[in-house]
This record gives C-alpha cells, sequence and structure tokens, in this order.
C-alpha cells in the first residue's frame, strides 16, 4: 500500500500517463443504471485497486477537502472494529445512505448487483472462519457471531435502463482485467495477480496515514471494545490521525 509520502507523487505519476481518464473509460464501458441507492451495500465496503483508491484520494482534495478529519475518523473507526462491531458502515457513507465519493466510487461498487445472483458465500464464510480461528489462537478473541455469519444480502434494486440484461460476468472479467493493467503501473503484475493490492478504500486509507505500530495493536483495541463497548485508545488514535495534512 501507499504511504502517505508517496500519494501526492503516485497522483501525479498516473496524472502524466492519463491512468484516470483510461480508469474512466473503463468504467464508461459499463451498462448505465438505475439503483436507488439504498447503502445496503455499503455495508461491507468494496475492495478497490490502487489507481481507484488515488482517483478518490484526488477528488475528495480537489471538492472537499474540509472533509478529510471526518472521512478519516470513519476509516480509523471502521478498520479497528469492523471484526467486533456489526454497526459498522464504510465511513464515505453520510446519514442518509448517500455515498460523498460516489463519482469516484470504484469498479466492484460499480458493479455490484449487476451480475445477478452469486454463490460466493461459501467462500467469504471459509474465509472468516479462518479469522475467528486465528483471533482465538493468536489473540484469545471471540469474534460475535453475529458477524461472522453476516451475509451481504444480494441486491435486488439494481436495474439496466430499457429492458437491458443483467451485465455478464465476462464483460465485467475483462473489465477488471484492464484495470489490472493500469495498476501494474504501480505494483508488479504478480502483485496484481494475487489482489494483494484490491482492497477497500478504508483500508487503503487506514494504511497510508496510521503508523505500523498503531495498526499492530488492532487487537488491543477490539479486546477493548468487546470489554466495555467503546475502545480509549482507539478514540486516542481518531482524535490523532483524523488532523492528518494532505
Amino acid at each position: 500500500m501507499l504511504p502517505l509520502v508517496k500519494l501526492h507523487p503516485a497522483i501525479s505519476q498516473a496524472e502524466e500517463n492519463n491512468l484516470f481518464d483510461k480508469l474512466n473509460e473503463i468504467y464508461n464501458k459499463l451498462p448505465d443504471m438505475e439503483c436507488d441507492r439504498c447503502g445496503t451495500c455499503c455495508t461491507v465496503p468494496n475492495p478497490a485497486f490502487i489507481v481507484e483508491y488515488l482517483n478518490m484520494f484526488r477528488y475528495v482534495n480537489k471538492n472537499m477537502p474540509e472533509r478529510w478529519p471526518r472521512f478519516i475518523a470513519g476509516a480509523v473507526r471502521y478498520y479497528f472494529l469492523e471484526l467486533v462491531d456489526i454497526n459498522q458502515r464504510c465511513p464515505f457513507l453520510d446519514s442518509h445512505n448517500n455515498c460523498q465519493v460516489y463519482e469516484v466510487r470504484p469498479f466492484a461498487c460499480r458493479t455490484y448487483g449487476l451480475m445477478g445472483k452469486r454463490d460466493a458465500q461459501g467462500m467469504a464464510r471459509r474465509n472468516m472462519e479462518k479469522l475467528v480461528e486465528k483471533y482465538r489462537t493468536e489473540h484469545n478473541i471471540e469474534l460475535p457471531r453475529e458477524i461472522v455469519e453476516y451475509e451481504l444480502p444480494y441486491c435486488e434494486k439494481v436495474r439496466v435502463p430499457n429492458g437491458g440484461n443483467k451485465t455478464p460476468l465476462e464483460l465485467i472479467q475483462l473489465l477488471t482485467a484492464d484495470i489490472g493493467q493500469l495498476e501494474s503501473f504501480f505494483v508488479p503484475m504478480p502483485v496484481v495477480e494475487n489482489q494483494f493490492t484490491f482492497i477497500p478504500y478504508v483500508n487503503h486509507l487506514v494504511m497510508s496515514i496510521v503508523s505500523e505500530g498503531a495498526r499492530f495493536r488492532r487487537p488491543k483495541v477490539m479486546q477493548e471494545f468487546l470489554a466495555k463497548g467503546r475502545s480509549e485508545l482507539l478514540e486516542d488514535y481518531m482524535e490523532k490521525y483524523k488532523s492528518t495534512s494532505f
């Protein structure tokens, strides 16, 4: 992931190589769609590539820099509590379920609900059970079953106008590969292919601004929250990092 000192140089390089224009061209190959924007899919933030994260970062810096403290505080809170608090949601969502970075939402958000029902819950559950065992054995933390067993509901509210069909999986796979080619500008292709940089905006932002030492204390924050319903350590982190200057 990109540390803070590399964000602006990376954005400049992306602009010089027209990567953001190319990214938008890929987005525009998706069919027009209608969405009720109910925020259901924002319960679990969708993953994004580095190039998409830089696109979002640039957008916020240009259009709403005053919102950074709130976005950062929300991202820090989400990162530390996502596995212990069922009420956590994407920090870019406002109180009215509006995505504040909708114009630069990542490809995974744009395609959610377009492919029809998929049987992806099995893999998600297996991965979650691995996390359960990891936190139980390494940190003596029992993850809440309501989080472990949570399944993001299938969205019935995404529509392709004019009676069009849902987007075929093959098209989405091809366009994802195209974004992967842009991603290879920043990291080697094997890294892209293994999806090591394919994480939510929230995580990209936290990895950029929160020190490794603070991230290492994630289990301690989780333990405090489970025991008390709040974490003073987390509150200190939120206060500290929300004043980050870009």
